[in-house]
């Protein structure tokens, strides 16, 4: 079992610490719950009561409480909270090299040992970094290319040609790489548009479960490095996305769209074409974006507008009607 002192976790997330920094501790815990080998959080002071009342041996907290448990004072609970919790909970990777007996791994696969393949996966002619992890059910195809330590959960699915890079982490039933949606119409039929170019995922990029990323139809769809996406998006072809970039659930972004570094996308935002969104743009939840966003920012609604005129347009519009306030 992994555990550490609280001094320890102190030290790893340059926190101040209080009280027994020699306590021993186990993994995480709820506040009502925990017992003393356990951390817990408090992130809000209406939870001081709880703290209080706590029998976790310690607390990760913005300020001081007053509470039996040891402390750890840190400026942002949220981030010490996510270090702590992957000290006990590290992304697994593969320690020895270990290939299932029902898995298919093409002979001219190159596996740079330890890596670990589960049961029915498939691997075709492609590269796999040391200590990447590819679980059951995965299908890479031909000419991939995929870095050290990587963690492939089931049933993700890699097309032929995709190139990924270190620390990637793909969440079950996510395709990487599928064709992009390109078609010419004549006559009143659909002719296919053949898509040949592929799709670059940089270093520790996180890709939700059920989420698909198209490949280019001419050259590449680019997902920067450290970008997070959540389960059930869907990133066309010929799209550049930048680095640490955040993207929640039900996102859809058309082709050729190029989305700018640290933008944050919430759930269910729909992005057309061709567009450019800038740096540091923050888009509300149910947007839809029909032309360019340049500005750093946060914009909302449909039609795209900035964040704080949204809102008074909001409160406008249920003074029109009646009966309704700012609160209904």
């Amino acid at each position: 079992m992994t555990e550490a002192s609280v001094a320890e976790l102190a030290q790893l997330v340059a926190g101040r610490l209080l009280g027994d920094g020699d306590r021993r501790i186990v993994g995480l815990g709820d506040l009502r719950t925990a017992g003393p080998d356990r951390i817990g959080f408090v992130r809000d002071a209406r939870y001081a009561a709880a703290a209080k009342a706590t029998r976790a041996g310690a607390l990760l907290t913005e300020s001081e409480l007053a509470t039996a448990a040891s402390q750890i004072v840190v400026d942002d609970v949220d981030v010490a909270y996510a270090k702590v919790a992957l000290r006990f909970h590290p992304v697994p990777l593969a320690l020895r090299h270990d290939v299932h007996p029902t898995a298919v791994v093409d002979p001219a696969a190159v596996l740079e040992e330890p890596v670990q393949i589960g049961p029915r996966a498939v691997v075709g002619k492609s590269r796999l970094g040391a200590g990447t992890v590819v679980g059951a059910g995965v299908v890479i195809g031909d000419g991939c290319s995929i870095g050290r330590d990587c963690f492939f959960h089931p049933n993700a699915t890699v097309y032929a040609g995709v190139q990924i890079g270190q620390r990637v982490l793909v969440h079950a039933n996510a395709v990487l790489g599928s064709d992009g949606f390109g078609y010419a119409r004549e006559a009143g039929r659909w002719i296919k548009v053949p898509q040949l170019g592929t799709t670059v995922i940089e270093d520790d990029v996180e890709v939700g479960a059920g989420t698909t990323i198209d490949r280019a139809t001419l050259g590449v769809t680019r997902i920067g490095a450290r970008t997070k996406i959540d389960n059930l998006c869907h990133i066309a072809h010929n799209c550049t996305i930048g680095q640490d970039v955040a993207i929640a659930a039900n996102c859809g972004i058309a082709g050729s769209t190029s989305v700018g570094d640290r933008c944050v996308i919430a759930g269910n935002v729909g992005i057309s074409g061709h567009l450019t969104i800038g740096a540091d743009v923050r888009l509300g939840g149910g947007t839809v974006v029909l032309k360019d966003v340049i500005e750093p920012g946060d914009y909302m609604g449909h039609p795209l507008l900035e964040k704080r005129r949204f809102l008074r347009l909001l409160r406008v519009l249920r003074g029109l009607v009646p009966g309704r306030g700012d609160g209904e």
